[in-house]
């Protein structure tokens, strides 16, 4: 009588390695996620097979935290829970039980999953979004992993209260290439005069905290600017900063009035309907002016946007 026939074992790691990397590049993420877990053997492979991973976002806000990515190669989306909250819904992926499965000592393990995900998944894109309490932000535990990203977000939907020694240290130690901060500052007087890191800020809500004086000489690195509840003249201040200063990289300024209409910047005189255009001393550069009831729009006009006219 014959034995009945047996499942041949397939030797995944005896495959050549090009090969193995095909296959770990075609998995779902999450199964390339758990084979990254049983050994250092397989994280290794995972890392070295680059599956291709668009975005990682870290969401902390009163409806839960959570983590959410996002893939190339269909465009799925996978969430996973980092609190009871957002436990609740069957959609997402409970954080606890995919970081039991990650072979590493860690005392929070938020911290231990997001460090294997950035280590092991090439995103092209990092971003964090906090919109709830977070006490003491110096010591929120994603710093401890990366300090590095492409945007973050800190206040959104309502002024969000913290600290200036809390602004302080995201300025000084978060590198990030776009930042929007809905924030208010406990300290009615304090001005923040630091050179920032980003290529694209958005201030929102309240900007009083920000010393706009010399705004753009301390970063001629800007390229885009946001800022809401500005005064008038500091409106008129940061145009004239442009038009006398050194050449930056601006390419767009967005100003909101905190109390007058925008048209009240300039006298009638000086502005022809709703539209002026302005120049540069320095280069002859020039940008157009587009003011309305409540904002002051400005676009630089440099070669690239000059080029794309033309065409």
């Amino acid at each position: 009588m014959n034995e009945p026939p047996t499942n041949p074992k397939f030797g995944f790691q005896k495959c050549p390695f090009a090969l193995r990397e095909e296959i770990i590049r075609n998995m779902e993420f999450m199964d390339a996620f758990h084979f990254s877990t049983l050994s250092k053997r397989s994280k290794r492979m995972v890392h070295d097979a680059k599956l291709p991973t668009h975005s990682i976002s870290f969401y902390f806000s009163w409806l839960g935290d959570m983590i959410s990515v996002e893939t190339i190669k269909d465009g799925k989306r996978f969430a996973i829970s980092l609190s009871d909250t957002s436990k609740r819904d069957p959609e997402i992926t409970d954080g606890v039980k995919l970081a039991s499965l990650i072979n590493e000592p860690s005392d929070d393990y938020r911290k231990k999953l997001s460090a294997h995900l950035l280590s092991i998944f090439p995103f092209k894109e990092t971003v964090v979004f906090i919109d709830r309490e977070i006490e003491p932000l110096t010591e929120f535990f994603l710093w401890d992993v990366r300090k590095t990203f492409n945007f973050v977000t800190v206040g959104w939907g309502s002024p969000f209260f913290i600290s200036s020694e809390d602004l302080i240290f995201m300025l000084e130690t978060i590198k990030s290439n776009r930042c929007n901060l809905g924030i208010k500052i406990d300290g009615a007087n304090f001005k923040c005069r630091k050179a920032l890191k980003f290529e694209q800020l958005s201030a929102f809500h309240s900007v009083q905290w920000l010393d706009t004086d010399d705004f753009l000489k301390r970063n001629p690195k800007m390229k885009h600017l946001h800022l809401e509840d500005l005064y008038g003249e500091q409106i008129n201040d940061l145009l004239k900063q442009w038009i006398n200063g050194q050449v930056t990289d601006l390419e767009s300024l967005i100003a909101l009035k905190r109390h007058e209409q925008a048209k009240q910047i300039y006298s009638r005189q000086e502005v022809n309907g709703q539209l002026m255009n302005i120049q540069r001393k320095i280069d002859g550069q020039l940008a157009t002016v587009l003011l309305d009831q409540k904002e002051c729009s400005v676009v630089m006009w440099n070669e690239k946007r000059l080029a794309e006219l033309g065409n």
